[in-house]
C-alpha cells in the first residue's frame, strides 16, 4: 500500500535520485520533465545513468513513472518537489534561477489550491520572500518551502539515503511535519531534522557548505606550511588536529583544492549575500583566496619537478567520480597552469565520457587518454 503520492518536477541527475529514493520508501512518484526522449527512457526503464545505483533502483521501481505534463504533475499530488538546476552565473546573482522561476510561474498559471511546493535547488537568501512567493500569488492556500539536499555528484544516492542533516525550511508546522515524515521513511539512518522557516534555511544551506570549504582551505594551508617546515609531517599534524572533538577529522586532510559545482559557488554566494546586507564576511573571502593560492602552490611544486611530460589521472571535480563534471576541478586547474606557463606536454587521463567533456572545453591545450 502506498504511503501517498509525490510529484517531482525536474528529474535530472538529482531529481531522478530523489524520485527513486521516495519510491523505494513506499511512495507513488510522478516525475515531470520537458525532455520527451528522456521521459520515454525512464518509463521504458532503458535509461543508462552514470550516477551510481540509479539504474538498479530504476529497474526495481514499481510506483514511479514520468510525464511531460505540468498539469498532470500538479494534479497528481499536494506535495510538489521542484528539482531543476540553478547553475552558477558569476556576478551578483550567483545562481541562475530562470528554470526555477519558470516552473513556479507555470504552476501559478494552473491556479491550484492547497498545495505544498518544495524548492530543492540552491538559491540566494531572499529568493523565496522576494521572488518565489510572488510567482505563486494565484495559488490559494499554497505554501512555498525550501528543502535542498546536501549531496555530492557521483554519490547522490548514498548521500540521500545517509544524510547527517535534512534541511526543512517549512512555511508552517503542517508541511514541516509532512516533510519530516517523508524523510524519516526515506533515509536509512536517523539524520538530524533541521526544521526552520524558509528564510533561515536559505542562509543555512550555503553557510554549511562554506564552513566545509573553510575547513578544507585551512587543512591545505596548514599542509603547505608544514611542507615549508623541515622535518614536519603534515598528515600527522592534521590527523592530530582532527582528533579534537571541537574540530573533527572530516574534510581535514591536505590535498587538492575544493572544487565542483557547489562548494566554490556557495562560498562566493555567501560572501555576495553578506555584501548585499552590508556585512564584510572576511572568512569567506579568505577561504576563496586560500583555495586559489593552494592551486598556484601545487602547480609551482609540479613545475619544480622539471618533467618533460605531466600526467593527471582522474580529472573530475573529485576522485573517485564517474559523472562527467569537471567544474572547478583542482587537477585541471593545476594542469592548465603548467601547460600555459611551461609549454610542456600535459596529459589528462580518465574515463571516456569525462575525457570528452574536458576535450570539448580545453581542446588542444592538453593531450587526452581514456582509461
Amino acid at each position: 500500500m502506498s504511503r501517498g503520492n509525490i510529484t517531482l518536477i525536474g528529474v535530472g541527475r538529482l531529481g531522478i535520485c530523489t524520485a527513486l529514493v521516495f519510491e523505494k520508501a513506499g511512495y507513488t512518484v510522478l516525475g515531470v520533465d520537458i525532455i520527451e526522449d528522456y521521459v520515454r527512457k525512464i518509463n521504458e526503464k532503458t535509461l543508462d545513468s552514470p550516477e551510481p545505483e540509479v539504474n538498479g533502483y530504476l529497474q526495481a521501481s514499481k510506483n514511479f513513472r514520468c510525464s511531460c505534463s505540468m498539469e498532470e504533475g500538479v494534479a497528481f499530488s499536494d506535495m510538489l518537489f521542484v528539482c531543476v538546476d540553478t547553475p552558477s552565473t558569476g556576478g551578483k546573482r550567483h545562481y541562475d534561477v530562470t528554470k526555477l522561476s519558470n516552473v513556479l510561474s507555470k504552476i501559478n498559471k494552473l491556479k491550484p489550491s492547497n498545495k505544498h511546493i518544495m524548492i530543492m535547488c540552491t538559491v540566494m537568501p531572499g529568493y523565496i520572500r522576494e521572488v518565489g512567493r510572488h510567482l505563486i500569488r494565484d495559488c490559494s492556500n499554497t505554501t512555498l518551502n525550501y528543502n535542498p539536499e546536501f549531496i555530492a555528484q557521483g554519490a547522490i544516492m548514498y548521500g540521500f539515503l545517509n544524510p547527517d542533516v535534512v534541511l526543512i525550511g517549512g512555511e508552517n508546522e503542517e508541511v514541516s511535519n509532512k516533510l519530516v515524515e517523508i524523510y524519516t521513511n526515506a533515509t536509512l539512518n536517523k539524520p538530524y531534522m533541521a526544521v526552520m522557516n524558509p528564510e533561515s534555511a536559505e542562509v543555512m544551506k550555503i553557510s554549511l557548505n562554506c564552513f566545509i570549504t573553510t575547513k578544507i582551505a585551512y587543512a591545505n594551508m596548514i599542509g603547505d606550511l608544514a611542507d615549508l617546515t623541515p622535518g614536519a609531517d603534515k598528515l600527522k599534524i592534521l590527523q592530530a588536529i582532527g582528533m579534537d572533538s571541537r574540530v573533527g577529522p572530516k574534510c581535514l586532510k591536505p590535498g587538492w583544492s575544493f572544487g565542483g559545482p557547489c562548494f566554490p559557488r556557495d562560498n562566493r554566494a555567501l560572501l555576495g549575500y553578506a555584501e548585499k546586507m552590508g556585512f564584510d564576511a572576511k572568512i569567506s573571502r579568505a577561504t576563496d583566496e586560500m583555495n586559489e593560492l593552494h592551486v598556484q602552490k601545487m602547480a609551482e611544486d609540479y613545475i619544480k619537478m622539471g618533467l618533460e611530460v605531466y600526467e593527471f589521472v582522474g580529472i573530475a571535480y573529485k576522485e573517485p567520480c564517474n559523472v562527467p563534471i569537471i567544474e572547478e576541478s583542482a587537477k585541471i586547474k593545476v594542469a592548465e597552469i603548467i601547460a600555459r606557463t611551461t609549454g610542456k606536454r600535459v596529459i589528462l587521463k580518465d574515463k571516456p565520457h569525462i575525457i570528452e567533456v574536458a576535450r570539448n572545453e580545453y581542446g588542444s591545450l592538453f593531450e587526452y587518454e581514456c582509461i
